[in-house]
């Protein structure tokens, strides 16, 4: 009995536990950035293609709109996100060596497993050839320091591979418990330089530029895109976040731009929980549906023996006791076994979050939060402690009425 109430609650106390969480790993991609800016449509869509690397963009915005951007008085910093190349089934993301400098999480920094970041290509060209990798893209493909990559054209393996660039891995990633664990890093120019003459069977020079500060200044600004996927932006004061959205999304007003909107991170993740709150419900009703069976099936152990203890009731009786007094002798002993299942379920909840914490964050990406449970898991350990005490007068009403039977008419004790 105790181990199907455990287990129930178990399964019922994860799932709470792991929706929360899931939320918390998605609100911790974008810990620090007040706004994303890119070509004007769905916000939700927006959000899933430059932050997650779910889906695909339908177009992309200017990088003279970029620039305008990070010049605007209220804008502290602003990195371009450039996406559209794969390593291997993981996404590539091309970006300037401010990332490494603004992007936080809710740790703080980024740290690393080893190495550091690309170099500026500004400074030294070398930085075109140079690739970061997230935790468990170096995990999973078993790379390390100095390990050579190509990357390939496109979202899926079976497109053309860039073999006559290869990467040089200069850093790797700690886990995030973001996208960014799945993710392949190189500078913005690289990824510009990788797609000089592509498809017209031209072989870029980019990346064979001379390393001196002059001829790599030049040929940098050959590289430089004219398009991105979207920018990441944070502002020197939150309290200008609306009049931030609106200076960048004046700039549709001007011929030359393409139509641009600036999301709200956390509006846009709202309605991306909108989208899967019925999923979320689903699962949540499943957990109280297995413990409501844990429960009647606690009950109907209770029922059946009650009809070996009847003498050991009959003889309670017989000593003096009162039907009230049976009543509640069989509450308690319910109740207490209720209890005791729900307090290992909620000492097992967290010894399987203790055990899987590293799988489910270099795995699913998903970071686990140890401690004490939330008050959403407090509220559902209060409607089963309700639901075990309710549970547990069926057998001890049985009990009564049993007793008051056999207070008139005792059963042979023969």
């Amino acid at each position: 009995m105790l181990v199907s109430i455990s287990v129930s609650v178990l399964v019922l106390l994860s799932v709470q536990q792991l929706r929360q969480d899931a939320r918390q790993s998605f609100s911790n991609a974008l810990t620090g950035v007040d706004l994303v800016v890119g070509p004007r449509g769905s916000a939700s869509d927006l959000l899933l293609y430059s932050v997650f690397q779910i889906g695909q963009p339908t177009q992309n915005m200017a990088y003279a709109d970029f620039e305008k951007i990070k010049s605007l008085p209220t804008v502290s910093w602003a990195l371009p996100i450039q996406l559209g190349d794969s390593f291997e089934g993981f996404p590539v993301l091309g970006t300037s060596i401010d990332f490494f400098k603004h992007y936080r999480t809710m740790n703080g920094p980024l740290t690393w497993r080893q190495g550091q970041s690309f170099v500026d290509p500004s400074i030294n060209p070398e930085g075109m050839r140079q690739v970061v990798l997230g935790a468990e893209v170096a995990q999973s493909k078993k790379l390390t320091l100095n390990d050579s990559i190509v990357l390939t054209h496109g979202y899926q393996s079976l497109d053309a591979e860039h073999a006559d660039h290869p990467f040089v891995v200069v850093g790797i990633l700690q886990a995030t418990g973001t996208p960014l664990d799945r993710t392949t890093l190189i500078s913005l120019e690289g990824f510009e330089a990788l797609h000089t003459g592509w498809g017209l069977g031209l072989r870029p020079s980019a990346f064979d530029s001379p390393k001196s500060t002059t001829n790599s200044e030049s040929q940098v600004s050959v590289v430089l895109p004219t398009e991105l996927t979207a920018a990441w932006v944070g502002l020197k004061s939150r309290t200008a976040v609306f009049k931030a959205r609106k200076e960048i999304e004046d700039f549709a007003s001007l011929q030359t731009s393409i139509p641009l909107m600036a999301v709200l991170p956390g509006v846009a993740l709202d309605e991306l929980w909108q989208v899967v709150r019925v999923v979320e419900n689903a699962l949540i009703v499943m957990g109280v549906l297995v413990a409501v069976c844990a429960l009647l099936g606690v009950v109907a152990v209770l029922l059946v023996g009650l009809a070996a203890r009847r003498k050991e009731l009959a003889i309670y009786r017989a000593l003096g006791a009162r039907p009230q007094s049976i009543l509640m002798l069989i509450v308690w002993e319910s109740f207490l076994i209720g209890v005791a299942g729900i307090a290992l379920g909620v000492v097992m909840t967290q010894l399987v979050a203790f055990i899987f914490h590293d799988v489910l964050l270099s795995t699913y990406g998903i970071k686990v939060h140890m401690g004490w449970p939330s008050l959403a898991a407090w509220g559902s350990i209060g409607l089963l402690l309700l639901g075990a005490l309710i549970a547990s007068l069926i057998p001890a009403i049985r009990a009564y009425r049993m007793s008051l039977s056999d207070g008139l008419n005792p059963p042979s004790m023969g």
